[in-house]
This record gives C-alpha cells, sequence and structure tokens, in this order.
C-alpha cells in the first residue's frame, strides 16, 4: 500500500468524513503543525474523467470543511508515512508560508481570447534553456542588467492590456494572481477571499459588458493554481 496526497491543509476536524478517488477512507497526518490529507492506495490512481471527477469532489469537500488548502497534483503518492514525513518537515517553512498566503481565500478563473485581450506578445512559456542563452537571447552582459530584462520579461508575459479596466474594480479583491498564456487562450486566476466570490464575478461581468470585452468568469474553486510548492 501507498499514500495518495489528497492535499495540505490548515486546522483540519478530527475525522473528515469523505472518501478518495477509490473509494478509499481519507485521514489527516500532521507533521510540525502541516497537515496532510491521503489515502492508502495498492498503486497511484489513473487520470481517467471519473477519477479526475472524484478527486475534484473529494478536494472541495475538503476544501469546506478546512480555512486554508493547497490542493495537491492529481495522483500525488509516498511510499509510506516516513516519506511523508520527510518532505513535510524538509519543506515546512514554505509550505507554512503558502497555507498562510490562501487561508480563507479560494480562486475564481477568468478566461479570454488572446485576440481579445489585445496582446499580441509572443506565449509566456519560454523554450530557450540555460542561463548563458537567456544572456544572449536578452542582451544582457551584467548581472543586473540580467534580472532586470528577466523582471521585464515576466511582467510582459502576465499582461493583459484589455483586463486593465477590470482589474481596476476588482482590484481590493485580489490578494494573488497567475497568468498564463497558451494555444490563443489567456487564463487569469485570482486568489479571493472566499466571502467575496459573488462580488468578484458580478463585478467583473458588469465591467466586461461595459468595456466590450467578452470574458468567462468560472468559480469558486479551491487554490488550484497557487499551490505549486506543493
Amino acid at each position: 500500500m501507498i499514500l495518495c496526497v489528497y492535499a495540505l491543509v490548515m486546522s483540519p476536524p478530527a475525522r473528515l468524513g469523505v472518501s478518495g478517488v477509490t473509494g478509499e477512507r481519507l485521514r489527516v497526518v500532521t507533521v510540525d503543525r502541516i497537515s496532510a490529507v491521503v489515502g492508502e492506495v495498492n498503486r497511484a490512481p489513473a487520470p481517467g474523467v471519473r477519477n479526475l471527477r472524484r478527486y475534484a469532489a473529494a478536494v472541495e469537500f475538503i476544501t469546506s470543511k478546512v480555512p486554508a488548502i493547497l490542493p495537491a497534483r492529481f495522483g500525488t503518492t509516498v511510499a509510506d508515512p516516513d516519506e511523508l514525513t520527510f518532505i513535510l518537515r524538509s519543506r515546512r517553512a514554505t509550505l507554512r508560508k503558502r497555507l498562510r498566503a490562501v487561508h480563507g481565500r479560494i480562486q475564481m478563473t477568468i478566461r479570454l481570447l488572446e485576440s481579445e485581450s489585445g496582446d499580441r506578445s509572443s506565449p509566456s512559456r519560454s523554450t530557450v534553456t540555460g542561463r548563458t542563452r537567456l544572456r544572449l537571447e536578452y542582451g544582457a552582459t551584467q548581472g543586473t542588467q540580467y534580472l532586470q530584462r528577466r523582471r521585464e520579461t515576466a511582467a510582459k508575459a502576465r499582461a493583459v492590456p484589455a483586463f486593465e479596466s477590470i482589474r481596476g474594480v476588482v482590484g481590493r479583491d485580489i490578494k494573488d494572481e497567475r497568468v498564463e498564456k497558451r494555444s490563443g487562450v489567456v487564463t487569469i486566476n485570482h486568489l479571493v477571499p472566499r466571502g467575496s466570490a459573488i462580488r468578484y464575478r458580478d463585478a467583473v461581468e458588469r465591467a466586461a459588458r461595459e468595456n466590450g470585452v467578452r470574458l468567462i468568469v468560472t468559480g469558486p474553486f479551491p487554490p488550484y493554481a497557487f499551490a505549486d510548492t506543493w
């Protein structure tokens, strides 16, 4: 048997009362005040539609029971409790910081076409590897110049011109943001207070209509896009 990890959480209840992808009972393992929700399985679950839906349902249920959650990537497994303990202890500072960041917050997601966003820049995912090649590409010969160019490039990759007027309307609710541009679609994930989801959605949709921007707002979701440290 191995452990399938569903999420890292803060202040979980003594009993969750929820099953995992294979029907296994989920339980909480706490190490140095970081709690992991796990289930015992024979092997890592296969990423089929049915299993993905069960995983999402389990994570959403867990989210409703805790003030902070970092969902694990689907199918994340560890060999035994000792390996889980090692991971949690070795990353405890980073994990605690991320749990504090998502405390009392959920994810809202906006999608729009790049043609709507007013952005004609190249995709945000770079295929260049290696420090030397990056420095040559950006024309930087000094360390400070290199870092400055990297910051400018990262900022450009996150820029969505058509969304700026909308961001101003909901800016007070946005605690963090992740932007991804792929295959002509811009995905903007926002971390917002749990109690502001309806207000956020209404404000975004109203501002989009007023500014002639076509987009789709979905959520609230567990903060999948903000669990990158796990």
